[in-house]
């Protein structure tokens, strides 16, 4: 791991991305937008935290020795860095996802390039994204996040390891006064309006401490980025999550 540059694995997004790795959390599909001269490594290294057995990556448990140079019976690779997979090739890389795992617990897919699938071979990953097998995990590496093909992001967690401002810092709303204001200033909002919220708020809690409160209010953060609620649920469930402490995983199964 000691060539991935240490700008991204101290970055916000990237430790969140290994906290939901280490709770087994992560979620099955995820855009990951970032430098193309870096999406060899990324998915080296995305796929050492997936499939390490104890979901930390580079130590000695068996998946980890499993490598062999750049390849690993449980990663499967569609195109490689700078070019993206045509349709025999995401068709290839549906059929091997469809295996159990070799040696690790999840087997995963790396989509290079997915931006500039053709359009075939993009809508033939649609239905891998949407319902992975419950032990695949599928990343669509892109440099270009906005040219993603819509019905792909709209299945994906959106995550980018550019380079950019650091993101605010905002304590979630606390009293019942302060959760009336939110309510009523979000009440004609759209899901997308909400969900740039989250971020100040759990970057408040984990620097406050709170960790279990991050985890939380990641995992339904993940869940409202699904787009399977509507916009009223979603903002019911922020408050019955936030402010009232329901714990909410089992009331809609596997969504993410």
């Amino acid at each position: 791991m000691s060539h991935f540059p240490a700008s991204l694995t101290a970055s916000e997004p990237w430790k969140r991305l290994q906290s939901l790795a280490a709770l087994d959390l992560f979620p099955h599909c995820i855009s990951l937008s970032a430098p193309e001269n870096i999406h060899g490594m990324l998915a080296r290294e995305i796929a050492e935290m997936i499939l390490c057995l104890n979901r930390t990556g580079g130590d000695d448990c068996t998946a980890c020795r499993a490598w062999s140079g750049e390849d690993h019976p449980d990663l499967v690779r569609g195109g490689e860095p700078g070019k993206a997979p045509a349709i025999d090739a995401c068709r290839e890389v549906i059929r091997a996802m469809a295996y159990r795992p070799v040696v690790s617990h999840k087997r995963c897919a790396v989509i290079f390039s997915a931006e500039r699938m053709l359009l075939p071979a993009a809508n033939s990953l649609l239905k891998l994204a949407e319902e992975p097998p419950v032990h695949g995990v599928v990343f669509f590496l892109v440099s270009e996040e906005e040219r993603l093909l819509p019905t792909l992001k709209s299945r994906a967690w959106t995550v980018s390891l550019r380079d950019g401002k650091k993101t605010e810092k905002k304590p979630v709303p606390s009293s019942p006064e302060e959760w009336g204001r939110w309510v009523e200033k979000n009440s004609g909002s759209e899901i997308d309006d909400v969900l740039p919220q989250f971020e100040p708020w759990i970057r408040h809690l984990v620097e406050s401490g709170d960790h279990e409160g991050a985890e939380k209010a990641e995992r339904l953060r993940i869940l409202l980025e699904s787009r399977r609620l509507s916009r009223t649920m979603a903002l019911d469930l922020t408050v019955l999550a936030l402010k009232e402490g329901i714990v909410f995983e089992h009331l809609f199964g596997d969504f993410w």
